[in-house]
């Protein structure tokens, strides 16, 4: 049915004379999510690639294409399609058997004429071709407004195109092309969402997940696994390390006001997440904060949290609502994973009555009861890194 994968990208074509350097990476991470691409072609435009077999696309090949194609940051939509000659009634007949192929009757052409030395303007393509296939009868009626089949042409310098099913991309920036990042990454909804935002950009992010085993169940470690595997499926190779955090819980409950243990265990694992960054040459930290969400996520308990860190946070979801920031883990598959219950170290000790308007000078008075340096030392000497393996893969569906 198809012997061609056409990739339209967005974002790249506005880069100007760094295009290369996008383009050049996008290509890398396409050949890491579809195996490599010894059997197509490459061509390379202005927007988009072309990637062409010289036989039809075997159903394995055609099922890769479409769970991967949505995981690639940097593509905006790609369409599996079947090339024939630049000649209008090849192009009819070959968007006639197209349309043999799907089910439903309402229909609309869209025709993108890129070689203008093709005689047919791109209105007057879409309207043979679309006269055409009434004439093939079926009770196919054309829907400009709601079609239940979008008939593509596209006419290059190497051929027409023509195909019925559109794969809707990540968008954003290809990953690697914005530098590294370290995200706090729960067991919940937010911190997962927020790393897939981050990685939309361009970053390519590594995961610190701060666990108080063996005050918590084993079971919320597995989880975050299984949340990093989710979300390894969009940027490959993740890298995940676990922290004990239990003693520093245990010595900021012992000797500090309980009013500000959480802000307290927050600036602590952003001590601890900044130090692996720095040896990791990453350049910011990525938490799943959204103010006002929780008593920590206050401005001025941020404003506080902040100031212990040693690289700059960055925090995605600051402004999102929780019901925004749900339907996008549902979207990018990690909802199920994050609603499984579990207990994590966010929960324990926590005190009746946090403080919601904390200060930096009465959080360090408060850390000035500790022996920091010792805790954070002894944390990173038991900090270890967990295999990332693969995840199970959720059902994508293309638009027709």
């Amino acid at each position: 049915m198809y012997d061609t994968l056409i990739i339209h990208t967005d974002e790249i074509n506005l880069k100007g004379g760094n295009r290369h350097y996008f383009e050049q990476a996008l290509m890398r991470n396409l050949k890491a999510h579809l195996g490599g691409l010894d059997d197509f072609q490459v061509i390379q435009r202005k927007g988009s690639i072309i990637l062409r077999s010289e036989a039809d696309l075997m159903a394995e090949r055609l099922d890769l294409l479409r769970q991967e194609m949505p995981r690639i940051f940097g593509v905006a939509h790609s369409f599996p399609a079947k090339r024939c000659d630049q000649d209008i009634n090849r192009i009819k007949e070959a968007a006639l058997d197209q349309m043999e192929t799907v089910s439903g009757s309402r229909f609309y052409v869209a025709a993108r004429r890129a070689d203008k030395t093709f005689p047919l303007t791109s209105p007057e393509i879409a309207r043979q071709v679309g006269a055409h296939i009434l004439k093939s009868g079926g009770g196919r009626s054309v829907d400009i407004d709601d079609p239940e089949v979008t008939v593509r042409i596209e006419i290059n310098r190497e051929g027409a195109y023509v195909s019925v099913e559109r794969i809707a991309g990540a968008g954003g920036l290809p990953t690697g092309t914005s530098g590294q990042v370290v995200s706090l990454l729960s067991g919940g909804i937010d911190s997962p969402v927020a790393s897939w935002k981050i990685m939309r950009r361009g970053c390519r992010v590594s995961f610190v997940h701060f666990h108080s085993l063996p005050h918590t169940s084993p079971a919320s470690v597995d989880k975050v696994k299984r949340l990093a595997a989710a979300l390894d499926r969009y940027q490959r190779d993740s890298r995940l390390y676990l922290v004990p955090f239990a003693p520093i819980q245990r010595a900021i409950t012992a000797s500090t006001e309980p009013k500000l243990r959480v802000v307290l265990y927050r600036r602590s694992m952003l001590r601890l997440a900044g130090r692996l960054a720095e040896g990791w040459g990453a350049q910011a930290l990525v938490t799943g904060d959204s103010i006002g969400q929780v008593a920590s996520q206050t401005l001025e308990n941020l404003v506080t949290t902040d100031a212990a860190s040693p690289l700059p946070v960055f925090r995605p979801l600051i402004g999102e609502d929780k019901r925004d920031i749900t339907a996008l883990a549902r979207r990018i598959g990690t909802y199920d994973i994050s609603i499984e219950p579990h207990d994590d170290c966010c929960s324990l000790f926590v005190p009746d009555h946090p403080e919601l308007s904390s200060t930096q000078g009465a959080a360090q008075a408060e850390e000035g009861r500790l022996d920091l340096e010792s805790l954070v030392t002894e944390a990173l000497s038991g900090a270890a890194e967990a295999a990332v393996g693969p995840a199970p893969a959720p059902a994508q569906e293309s638009d027709r």
